[in-house]
């Protein structure tokens, strides 16, 4: 603070050194490390220093409200901190501080300013070299601004000395505004019309100068996914890129400026200059208002942005073209992230605004690496930045780029419970998220995270290491020992991962997968009893789980008290558990040729590993019943000749064979349905039919069958209708192209009919889901199966 008041002409100390000295009692509002971050003139009767404050949110005007009330109430000397200083005046006094004054101190880091406001005026006071520069600037940009004839106001400068400039207070009781309205846009426009120009980006100076010091940016708090995705972008420029500058204020935000009867008033232009990207003002003032004040996702900030791309701005800036916006928004990411990690990253102590604003220009780069990343990927790159500076351990978790991480794979992270529930806020509100849910326990919490791309992802986050009703590890040991790697994924170390492993499959009743044996060298010269007895069970020397459980039970976590704590907590999750959502039913029909047995394959495989769930496949019914060839042939050889048989050979032409045989089927159908729902259903498997009930009502020659559909469409309204159904089809001569069962005549008849029934199944089910799909693509088939398939 006495630097501060030097600056100004004075010299300030707790004790009077001089006759001449005068004593000053000053109040004070200090910072969270008590450091003072507001003073004035304690003889003042108006808390001046609310000059100084945004009051831009409910709980920013509440304070302001309560400041106003003590002063009415005149409590100003009870409430806050009051101290005596003694000044004495130098040669070069620069404001009279006998009057009213209130001082802030500043925002600490490089760029450190004081400022204070008297005589109607703010002043400006460097305290560092580059506050120095800023201040200087500002001075030259403002009188630039005030020669231009403009809508907006701007305040007049004078330069009183290299740390000081005088400001105009233009507030004029206006207010603040947190939204962008028409006096902002037509401000920017403005702006936009003063100054602009055209380069190519390989000549852009402070576009190379950004990128220079950003590439020797070397901080560990920094995301490393973050840099990885700026680079990223960097590498698809093409040096011969054309971009627009245009002037800009450089910090326009709602704290920096008020409005009134429609005109803006606009000050702190310390950061302007005429080398941003075209309409990086507006970026910036939704996005810092999004961030610091309403403290919104990216999602509905970038929503944000596209409602307010309107008027004579988007017409003048971008001729209204939302691609050409978007240009823009990566370029003013670029040049804002770059600018400010260098700026973090040289500032020894980071404020919780750095971290909500890093979360959120890091999601926002997600916006252009969708050709260079899937949703999967970009997710997994943001879950890992958002955890980088807290302490967890990731398990049995892969040495390499973490998402790389392979579509069968989960994440395991130990972390604590309070970072778990934030965990789960940035995974709900992340803008490539479609779907989250959560099956919450005792120890651990299990998040499936649904992308835009149809992908999921499978997150435990566990914050107690438990098999049943024993913990097996001491979490907190195993955060406390953990190991960052090269990709700055914070692995739990080599032993605790050889404990959890063996721990994990054998008390689980599995075996040790071959590519976690290497993790035996970890405890190989270990001692430690628990060490011993996990080694017996990687060379086989123990077969069963006895040795393990044994030795666990001794631990203190689980005896007496902790005992009884953990098997209630374990009966209490067994309950909750069970009530846990029924499995489903997927059905697929198609023509032979159209691809369903390829499509089942691999939907089974994703199912049964991305959404934990058993899978069970059918084929065409409950098969409670066998086939009729069954009772005549016997089971085996029925079997083989339904295999060796082509489709519709059938050569069944009698309407009471059919219906005798129609009415055995319905009944393995009518009968089979509830085996199947208390079988699998109801223990929450999900069941595939290659084939359903839908070929009864198509296609019955399939099944030698001949009767009018009326009687099988009749038979589907006494069935529980499964949840998804899928029609498989495409080009006849495609189908033909793989099988050359049926003729091109067959397949589009079908094909004809089972888009009209599905069609017509659809538009009277309000529950079911009737899809025809046109299967072209394997993966673009199997990506919107999945993201219909939305499990609750």
């Amino acid at each position: 603070m006495e630097h501060i008041f030097n600056k100004l002409g004075y010299e300030i100390s707790l004790k009077k050194e001089n006759q001449t000295d005068v004593a000053i009692a000053m109040l004070s509002i200090n910072n969270p490390d008590g450091t003072p971050r507001w003073i004035w003139d304690a003889a003042c009767n108006k808390p001046l220093f609310l000059k100084f404050y945004n009051v831009g949110s409910q709980r920013a005007l509440l304070f302001a409200t309560a400041i106003k009330l003590v002063f009415m109430l005149k409590l100003q000397k009870l409430v806050f901190k009051k101290n005596t200083y003694y000044l004495s005046k130098t040669d070069h006094k620069l404001v009279n501080l006998q009057t009213d004054w209130a001082l802030f101190t500043g925002t600490v880091g490089p760029n450190n300013k004081a400022i204070l406001y008297a005589n109607q005026s703010f002043y400006k006071i460097a305290t560092t070299k580059n506050a120095q520069t800023l201040i200087h600037d500002e001075h030259l940009m403002l009188e630039k601004v005030n020669a231009s004839s403009t809508t907006f106001i701007t305040p007049k400068t004078t330069q009183i000395s290299n740390d000081v400039i005088q400001l105009t207070d233009i507030s004029n009781n206006g207010s603040r505004v947190k939204n962008i309205m028409s006096s902002h846009l037509n401000a920017l426009t403005e702006m936009y019309q003063m100054e602009n120009k055209i380069i190519k980006a390989s000549a852009w100076d402070q576009f190379i100068h950004l990128t220079t010091d950003f590439k020797t940016i070397n901080d560990h708090r920094i995301p490393k996914n973050m840099v990885r995705k700026i680079d990223l972008i960097l590498q698809a420029i093409p040096a011969d890129e054309l971009v627009e500058l245009s002037l800009s204020q450089g910090d326009f935000t709602q704290w920096n400026m008020f409005e009134k009867n429609g005109k803006l008033s606009i000050y702190d232009w310390e950061l302007a200059g005429s080398n941003k990207p075209k309409a990086f003002d507006y970026f910036h003032f939704i996005i810092q208002n999004g961030v610091l004040v309403d403290h919104k996702p990216w999602k509905d900030i970038y929503a944000e942005i596209i409602q307010s791309f309107q008027g004579d701005f988007a017409k003048e800036l971008f001729n209204s073209d939302l691609d050409e916006l978007n240009n823009y928004l990566k370029w003013y990411l670029l040049i804002n992230c770059m600018h400010y990690l260098k700026v973090y990253a040289d500032q020894p102590k980071w404020h919780v605004q750095i971290h909500w604003l890093l979360q959120v220009w890091n999601e926002a780069l997600n916006t252009f690496l969708v050709a260079e990343k899937t949703p999967r990927e970009l997710i997994i790159m943001d879950l890992f930045d958002a955890i980088q500076n807290q302490e967890y351990a990731a398990l049995k978790f892969q040495d390499g780029f973490p998402e790389k991480l392979s579509l069968q794979s989960d994440i395991d992270l130990v972390i604590t419970k309070e970072m778990s529930d934030l965990l789960i806020q940035m995974l709900k509100n992340h803008a490539l998220v479609s779907k989250m849910t959560s099956c919450k326990r005792s120890f651990m919490n299990t998040i499936q995270v649904f992308t835009h791309g149809a992908d999921i992802l499978s997150v435990d986050l566990i914050w107690q290491l438990k098999r049943r009703n024993l913990e097996i590890l001491d979490a907190e040991q195993v955060i406390s020992k953990n190991e960052m790697n090269n990709y700055g994924v914070k692995n739990a170390s080599s032993i605790d991962t050889a404990r959890y492993v063996v721990m994990f499959y054998i008390l689980n009743g599995a075996k040790i997968p071959a590519k976690y044996l290497g993790y035996e060298a970890a405890i190989s010269s270990s001692k430690e009893s628990i060490d011993l007895i996990i080694s017996g069970y990687f060379s086989n020397l123990y077969k069963d789980k006895a040795p393990l459980q044994q030795l666990i039970r001794q631990y203190t976590s689980n005896k007496g008290f902790n005992f009884i704590k953990n098997t209630w907590n374990y009966m209490i999750d067994t309950v909750k558990n069970s009530k846990k959502s029924n499995g489903f039913v997927v059905t697929f029909s198609g023509v032979d040729g159209a691809g369903k047995s390829t499509v089942i394959e691999n939907i089974a495989i994703r199912i049964e590993k991305q959404f934990r769930r058993k899978v069970v496949v059918l084929r065409h019914r409950p098969s409670v019943l066998p086939i009729l060839s069954v009772w005549t042939k016997g089971k085996e050889k029925a079997h083989q000749d339904s295999i060796s048989s082509l489709p519709r050979q059938g050569k069944n032409s009698s309407s009471i064979s059919s219906l005798l045989r129609f009415a055995y089927y319905y009944c393995d159908y009518l009968f089979g349905q509830f085996v199947i729902y208390f079988k699998h259903i109801a223990k929450g498997h999900v069941v595939i039919y290659d084939r359903y009930y839908f070929d009864f009502i198509n296609d019955s020659k399939r099944s030698n069958i001949v009767l009018p559909k009326s009687i099988s469409r009749f038979g589907y309204h006494l069935l529980l209708k499964p949840k998804f159904n899928f029609f498989l089809f495409a080009d006849a001569n495609i189908i033909l192209s793989r099988k050359k069962e049926l003729s091109k005549e067959t397949i589009e008849s079908l094909t004809k009919e089972y888009t009209q029934l599905f069609h017509s199944l659809q538009a009277n089910s309000h529950s079911a889901v009737y899809m025809p799909i046109n299967n072209i693509d394997l993966e673009t088939t199997l990506n919107q199966i999945i993201k219909t398939v939305n499990v609750d």
